[in-house]
């Protein structure tokens, strides 16, 4: 056993700066975070321990059940969207049609650009007064499009949905594409000798063979969607009256515009488990199999 120590010495200092930089950079802040969530803290002064109080405050307060219902939204209508706009585009994409490596660029390029940049661009397209929408609405007279979408509670969260939906459907058009361009082109030959016509062949082979990348896509939407800030924070900073307001963006206001850094890190805590127990929900339920693409 000390010789297969002393054998593995070499690739246990190669390991060494990753696994200090995950210690010093995701440990440690996580740590501090648990320890901090049980703290009456301004993030400035001495905190005061009130073990689970925040906790009990959290699940009694309406805006966090808010931004819980705004995140299940932007789970449902994000993702679902995304991959099947991505979906499609990708069978257009991998047939060869004119200009195909163009249209990849055009259209994976908002998944490459900063959220920030996305919004603020959005803010201006859809300004209520002198907005491109306001333009469009006024010379096709769809009224409709002149609406304030980001000042609207009813409309704010959909709005920045919309947005996402825009900014992230390139990327799930790669995945696709890499999926298709992993099939066996022989077995689609066997399916047009067969009688398959192209609906067929897409609905009964393509997609379910695309299972892998299915499931990946989910798995990283769901991480992608609790983890949302920047798009939130720019385009409506969670109003109007938290309307949009997503977890990341209600713990930032609360560690930095209320100086209640405790209740931020309650927050904070909430959401890792919620994303940890999410994601390890969805290996065991489908494999550890569907990242890599392999089948069980």
């Amino acid at each position: 056993m000390r010789a297969t120590f002393i054998r593995n010495i070499p690739g246990l200092l190669f390991l060494l700066p990753a696994l200090i930089l995950f210690l010093a950079f995701v440990v440690y802040p996580i740590i501090y975070n648990v320890q901090a969530s049980t703290l009456k803290w301004d993030g400035v002064n001495p905190g005061q321990f009130v073990g689970l109080s925040n906790y009990l405050d959290l699940f009694r307060d309406p805006i966090f059940l808010i931004t819980l219902r705004n995140s299940g939204l932007w789970i449902a209508l994000t993702i679902i969207p995304q991959a099947m706009i991505g979906f499609l585009l990708a069978l257009a994409l991998n047939r060869g049609i004119f200009a195909s490596t163009a249209y990849r660029a055009i259209f994976f390029v908002p998944a490459i650009l900063s959220p920030v940049v996305v919004g603020i661009v959005w803010q201006r397209i859809m300004d209520p007064f002198n907005g491109v929408l306001v333009g469009v609405g006024k010379a096709t007279g769809l009224t409709w499009l002149s609406g304030n979408f980001l000042g609207d509670p009813n409309a704010a969260i959909f709005a920045v949905i919309a947005v996402n939906v825009w900014m992230w459907t390139g990327f799930s058009m790669l995945f696709y594409l890499a999926g298709l361009q992993l099939i066996d082109s022989s077995m689609l030959e066997a399916a047009k000798i067969d009688g398959a016509n192209g609906f067929h062949t897409t609905v009964r082979i393509i997609f379910p063979l695309l299972k892998s990348t299915h499931l990946s896509l989910l798995l990283l939407g769901i991480i992608g969607s609790l983890k949302t800030f920047e798009l939130v924070y720019v385009l409506t900073q969670g109003g109007p009256a938290h309307a949009s307001d997503m977890l990341p963006t209600y713990a930032f206001q609360h560690a930095f515009q209320l100086q209640s850094a405790g209740y931020a890190s309650t927050i904070s805590v909430v959401l890792i488990v919620i994303a940890v127990v999410t994601s390890l929900s969805m290996v065991r339920v489908f494999g550890t199999g569907f990242i890599t693409g392999d089948e069980k």
